[in-house]
C-alpha cells in the first residue's frame, strides 16, 4: 500500500512540475475561449523555423504560453494586448516543416 501511495504522489508531484502553466492566482482569471492559437512554418534553408501566434481577441492583456508538438520543452511566454496577435518562433532549425501549435493564456 505504502508503495502504491509513494507512486501516486510522485506522479501528482510529475504533472505539477511539467505542466505548461502554473496554476492561476487569486487575481487572475482564465482567459477563457477569447484568443486564437496558431502557427505557420518558415523555411530558413537549412531547417524550418515554427512560429506560433496568439490572436488576443479579449478586452484585456493576456499572459501566454506556447509550445508545439515537435518542442514542447521549455514553452515560451508571450504577454498580447486586447486585439492584438504576437508570435514567438518555438523551433530554430527543424527538419519537419510541419507541426501542431498549442497554448494556454490567461488574464494578466
Amino acid at each position: 500500500m505504502k508503495a502504491i501511495s509513494a507512486v501516486l504522489c510522485a506522479l501528482a508531484i510529475g504533472l505539477a512540475l511539467f505542466s505548461p502553466l502554473s496554476e492561476i492566482g487569486p487575481n487572475e482569471v482564465s482567459a477563457g475561449g477569447c484568443y486564437e492559437i496558431s502557427g505557420k512554418s518558415r523555411n530558413l534553408g537549412s531547417g524550418w523555423a515554427h512560429i506560433v501566434i496568439v490572436k488576443n481577441n479579449c478586452e484585456y492583456w493576456l499572459q501566454c504560453t506556447v509550445w508545439t508538438d515537435v518542442n514542447p520543452r521549455p514553452p515560451v511566454m508571450l504577454t498580447v494586448g486586447p486585439d492584438m496577435s504576437e508570435e514567438a518562433q518555438t523551433t530554430g532549425d527543424s527538419e519537419q516543416q510541419e507541426f501542431e501549435p498549442f497554448g494556454s493564456c490567461r488574464r494578466k
